[in-house]
């Protein structure tokens, strides 16, 4: 029996049983005419024993998996590579380095290690990061807007549209650049790369970068548990945390609607029907069902 080890991007191991078959099995005896072996069994025999070189390769192949990620071949010592999440749905992963993600809805994203970097490709959505420590390989995230990087800290990369990133700092500090086509650029006009710390964002974009702000971090992050704590927010601003992560839509027939101030309440973020529901309570708010994807709200 050959014992072949893989192991996978959350710390799984797999092991495969390759089992040779016994010798009385039909396919395994090959008989010999007078003058031992006919031309026939030994085209069987030579195909046989091609088929098993193969197998060996492919054994050794299946250790190692490589990926091209923004120009650079990367040597991958794991398989799970990539994660993608639908509407409503949260998920969570860690990497062989011990670093963790919490990775929201409608995202996409993926990864490849080396002996110099460690390389995240966010093509969409928003994920959080807790990059473990490793100050020779620093933890960098791509966005086609631009890169955030790291050595070991928390920060979160949120994909608004195709054109605008959110990159918010928890804890320790992150330098922040922009792309310009092709190149990398630098935020700020010392020359060097814009470096957030503890409980600051900025918002890349391709119309330019915002200065960097003081924010609640834990605040901006909370999307990250799936709940949010509304204190005080408009039911517009409500909505627009519902709309991006759920596949059920919320609209407003009235921007009124919209300036309603929403009562201080901790919900779900995949439930946007006890959201509506809430605000159907009250006397100057309709609620209608168009249709599977869409909950309309109207003035009374």
């Amino acid at each position: 029996m050959l014992d072949i080890y893989r192991y996978h991007g959350y710390g799984r191991k797999a092991k495969l049983h390759m089992r040779s078959a016994p010798d009385t099995d039909p396919e395994n005896v090959i008989p010999f005419g007078p003058r031992g072996l006919t031309v026939v069994h030994q085209q069987a025999l030579r195909m046989k024993r091609r088929r098993a070189r193969l197998m060996k390769v492919a054994a050794v192949v299946a250790g190692v998996a490589f990926t091209v990620v923004a120009g650079w071949t990367l040597k991958a010592t794991y398989f799970d590579t990539r994660i993608a999440t639908g509407p409503g749905q949260w998920d969570r992963a860690m990497l062989s380095d011990g670093s963790v993600l919490r990775i929201g809805p409608n995202t996409r994203l993926r990864w490849a290690f080396d002996d110099s970097r460690r390389m995240i490709v966010l093509s969409e959505g928003e994920a959080v990061f807790e990059v473990a420590k490793d100050p020779k390989r620093p933890f960098i995230v791509t966005t086609q807007i631009g890169d955030v990087r790291a050595v070991g800290t928390e920060f979160g990369v949120s994909l608004m549209n195709a054109s605008t990133a959110v990159v918010t700092v928890a804890h320790g500090k992150v330098a922040v650049s922009k792309h310009n086509d092709a190149r990398i650029v630098t935020i700020d006009r010392s020359g060097d790369v814009a470096e957030l710390v503890e409980d600051q964002q900025i918002v890349l974009s391709d119309s330019g970068v915002q200065p960097v702000k003081q924010v609640d971090a834990s605040r901006e992050l909370q999307w990250a548990t799936g709940y949010y704590e509304f204190r005080g927010e408009t039911v517009r601003e409500a909505i627009e945390q519902f709309n991006r992560r759920n596949r059920l839509k919320v609209v407003m027939s009235d921007p009124a609607i919209g300036a309603i101030a929403m009562p201080f309440t901790t919900v779900k973020l995949d439930d946007p029907e006890t959201f509506v529901l809430m605000l159907a309570a009250r006397p100057d708010v309709q609620v209608a069902y168009e249709n599977a994807s869409v909950i309309r709200l109207l003035p009374e």
